[in-house]
């Protein structure tokens, strides 16, 4: 899941007084609209690299999170098929074969799924390097796509060559899409970028994301990336030309989503395990973290939902220009204001005074009724995302009036 720009308004607007209860309400508007939007589902073991679901055996982690999928998948309409299923990196290295196809089972049981499987379904491996038996299993079980990372170590060489086989295997066992994480802070060890390039160009992964700080890295990879036939897309996301997304782009069909980037329109996401969070169209809620907790909650028939949020329109608007900005690189001013019934500047003066330095900062290109995206990296993406950021920026002034629930009038 994405963690950086990915949830707005963030963890910290969520409320305990929200429940299982409410997200209940929450999926039955959703599945009464005239056109539900997509599935998407995720399921992790946990929400932090240190917690201690490794204490928990490996059956109690399966059956909880087999009672959370059965749960959950009653709650939604049959006419509604997953469209996107992801697997946390913990459940697709360490579970063995069985649990494996036991959870992909109880997956297909709990929701629909078109006959030809699941559209976009994505193993996340991390950094390990799993075997061909593994790469079968999952090729087997329906998973199209594959994620790898470049492990975080100074033997770079070593690691390079281990994920290059790791690649072959996945394209040998008919993976459509092979992406992977290239954190720069460990690509500065090598002695030449010239070593990442020719391996690049030998492996030729479909995406490419650059994590942690880019930096003073980012031209040399930006111009290696563009010279191998990559875009960045945004947030350091490299794609191919043809890649779906692209022609998403292209065709302004491109959405953001808690899982990043998609060409589906506004998804569903529903967020299986300890800590997972869950959009349902203008509401989130987030699961019980601590896996004792959660397993209780489940043993005792609830779903394990403790916090949440519902938006207020002004959350949904300012969510709004954060998913043009990241998905469009273009803020459409007169298309807000045509839907919203407000005067951009006005309603949004503080913001547009930090816009002004971001153009004089050649961020921004601005043009009457619209304000062209000119940078790609996820820090800078993120600091523009932040100027709407109501919520946590304390400078910027409180609205002057109530919002109404058309979302229009009282905004004028």
């Amino acid at each position: 899941m994405e963690k950086t720009c990915g949830l707005y308004p963030g963890l910290a607007s969520f409320s305990r007084d929200y429940d299982a209860d409410d997200y209940s309400d929450w999926v039955e508007q959703s599945n009464g609209d005239p056109l539900p939007a997509p599935l998407a589902l995720y399921v992790q073991e946990s929400s932090d690299v240190g917690s201690s679901h490794t204490a928990v055996s490996a059956a109690l982690r399966l059956n909880a999170l087999e009672l959370e999928l059965a749960m959950q998948g009653k709650l939604f309409d049959s006419d509604r098929p997953l469209q996107q299923l992801v697997l946390s990196s913990s459940l697709v290295i360490e579970w063995d074969d069985d649990q494996l196809h036991q959870l992909v089972s109880v997956i297909r049981d709990s929701f629909t799924i078109h006959e030809t499987g699941v559209e976009n379904g994505c193993a996340c491996v991390g950094s390990a390097s799993p075997d061909v038996t593994r790469l079968k299993l999952l090729s087997d079980l329906g998973f199209n796509k594959v994620r790898f990372s470049l492990l975080d170590r100074t033997n770079i060489g070593r690691s390079l060559d281990e994920l290059g086989e790791s690649i072959g295997l996945a394209r040998q066992f008919g993976f459509s899409q092979v992406a992977i994480d290239l954190p720069v802070g460990v690509l500065r060890f090598l002695d030449f970028p010239q070593t990442v390039e020719a391996w690049l160009t030998r492996i030729a992964p479909d995406r490419i994301r650059l994590t942690g700080i880019v930096g003073e890295a980012g031209p040399v990879y930006t111009h290696m990336l563009s010279t191998l036939g990559y875009r960045n897309i945004g947030l350091d996301c490299y794609l191919k030309t043809d890649d779906v997304l692209m022609r998403a782009r292209g065709g302004d069909r491109l959405h953001w989503s808690l899982l990043g980037f998609t060409d589906m329109t506004s998804p569903d996401v529903i967020g299986i395990g300890p800590g997972a969070i869950s959009s349902i169209g203008e509401f989130y809620a987030a699961n019980e973290s601590d896996w004792t907790s959660y397993q209780d909650l489940l043993q005792q028939g609830h779903l394990p939902i403790v916090r949440g949020i519902e938006l207020e329109a002004d959350d949904v608007l300012r969510r709004e220009i954060m998913v043009m900005i990241l998905a469009g690189s273009c803020i459409h001013i007169a298309a807000i204001e045509a839907k919203w019934g407000i005067r951009f500047n006005r309603f949004f003066a503080a913001e547009v005074e930090q816009l002004r330095v971001l153009e004089r900062n050649h961020w921004l290109d601005w043009q009457h009724d619209d304000i062209h995206i000119l940078v790609r990296s996820r820090e800078e993406l993120a600091e523009i995302c932040h100027v709407f950021d109501h919520r946590s920026c304390e400078t910027l002034a409180p609205l002057p009036t109530p919002i109404s629930e058309s979302h229009r009038s009282s905004l004028k």
